[in-house]
């Protein structure tokens, strides 16, 4: 490769390290609401609220579809903020209402009836889901802001996720802790408020650390239109936002649900021990990590995004089904393939992130304004979606397959029932990691287009320097 192909970041659009630091810390500290939320909010619901079942699984699908309507809303209310601390920065300490909402969530109002918990649930649930979509897409739109280069943005991108394997690890073992000492019922109210104060704390440290250096001006307020205008202006006739959002709704589905049916596989088709079981969900966390740290070296080395996911989504697929014939044989090899597995995984969920930077970035060009907070909010919608159908189908296929009733309940466990586990397992997400696959294919920002615009964009960036550094002079 000649030294004209390596990608050399310009020292102005350097992160510096405690800038990703602050970063990773803040965006780690966001995540411990979703840890929680994302594994145990049934649980606590069924089992120490007392709600139905069905009425838990509506309440949630309620949920989601007012999410399709307000995230973009909101987004765009990001994307027209602008204030001295920056345009994301300010949203930041959206974490306190967040944190408020969090713990009443996991409040048990006993004196209420079944129907007024109904309720409180209900309103509380919706309030959570708008808080946490004010807290993610700013994070989300300012690692954006903290650089215009591609490679700074994909080096943060990666910290962040690595950083946010803390808290899925550490936050369930708090959880327990707490539950033991007090009990369930008092148990998940200490742990939100807990993880609520955590995450109000990182993100008063991502405030302080954090710089918008890119330039990303608000549209000017004469020109400002309604979120749900803002919101059809972005995605009509916007064929690679849409086939993003096929390949984000997909390939966010396959590893939730992958991750949930881990454990299943693992006990019940493998027939392995509890430690094995504890090793094959850390083995995940492992491959995740290794892969999001060479990402960034990854991107560098390759140049396209899209190049990136059309390579790695067949050998997702293959990696599947290597993964199927390693546990034919035994769990050690099993193991070994999964963490490779995940390493491909983590490459392409930061890949996927890239992908919608080359979206915003072709929209600027476009239209002179940037609306990264609209963008992500959509993204962010199809992430909560997405964790939402992959619950359902878990669900489903696991009553289906004869799992119904478990728990404290000893039954025998046949071998169709294991094999269930194997093909929801693996048959599933192959399938619908091909379809991203096909999705990509029509994905049409090239590498040599993203280059051009962004050439073009660094041009007006240092033209608008200038021009504000003129005007400073002169006044």
């Amino acid at each position: 490769m000649s030294k004209q192909q390596i990608h050399t970041v310009r020292p102005e659009d350097k992160i510096p390290v405690s800038g990703k630091l602050c970063y990773s810390i803040g965006f780690a500290g966001k995540d411990c609401f979703q840890t929680i939320t994302n594994n145990y909010i049934m649980i606590f619901l069924m089992m120490v609220a007392g709600l139905p079942g069905a009425f838990i699984g509506t309440m949630m699908l309620a949920a989601r579809i007012w999410d399709a309507i307000n995230d973009p809303i909101l987004g765009s209310i990001a994307d027209h903020t602008n204030t001295r601390w920056g345009k994301f920065r300010p949203y930041l300490f959206s974490s306190i209402p967040m944190a408020i909402a969090f713990a009443c969530l996991f409040f048990v109002p006993d004196s209420f009836g079944d129907v007024q918990k109904m309720v409180y649930y209900t309103i509380v649930y919706v309030i959570m889901g708008m808080c946490f979509t004010v807290v993610e897409v700013p994070y989300f739109g300012l690692a954006g802001a903290m650089s215009f280069d591609p490679t700074e943005r994909a080096t943060v991108t990666a910290w962040s996720r690595i950083a946010s394997r803390i808290p899925a690890a550490l936050i369930p073992v708090l959880l327990a802790a707490i539950t033991t000492a007090v009990g369930d019922h008092d148990g998940y109210f200490y742990t939100a408020l807990v993880v609520g104060a955590i995450a109000i704390v990182t993100s008063a440290i991502a405030f302080l650390g954090c710089r918008e250096k890119a330039l990303v001006h608000a549209e000017p307020s004469a020109k400002r239109h309604s979120g749900f205008k803002d919101f059809i202006n972005v995605i009509k006739g916007n064929r690679a936002l849409v086939c993003v959002m096929i390949v984000q709704l997909f390939f966010t589905f396959n590893t939730i649900l992958c991750d949930m049916l881990n454990p299943y596989y693992l006990t019940y088709f493998l027939g392995s021990p509890a430690i094995i079981v504890g090793v094959g969900v850390a083995a995940v966390a492992i491959g995740a990590c290794v892969g999001q740290f060479f990402y960034p070296y990854l991107s560098n080395l390759v140049g396209s995004c899209k190049v990136i996911m059309l390579a790695g989504a067949p050998l997702y697929c293959i990696l599947l089904i290597v993964c199927y014939w390693a546990g034919n044989i035994s769990p050690a090899l099993y193991l070994v393939f999964l963490v490779i597995l995940n390493m491909v995984t983590g490459i392409l969920q930061i890949n996927v992130i890239n992908l919608v930077f080359e979206i915003c970035d072709k929209l600027e060009y476009k239209n002179g304004v940037r609306a990264d907070a609209t963008v992500f909010a959509i993204i962010s919608f199809l992430m909560k979606l997405a964790a939402g159908l992959a619950a359902t189908i878990a669900g489903i296929g696991l009553q289906w397959a004869g799992f119904e009733g478990m728990g404290p309940v000893t039954i025998e466990v046949t071998d169709q029932m294991a094999r269930a586990v194997a093909v929801l397992r693996f048959a599933l997400p192959g399938v619908l990691c091909f379809v991203s696959f096909l999705a990509v294919i029509l994905y049409p920002i090239t590498k040599s287009e993203i280059a051009d615009i962004r050439q073009e964009l660094q041009l007006r960036h240092d033209n608008m320097s200038l021009s504000s550094n003129d005007n400073e002079i002169s006044s």
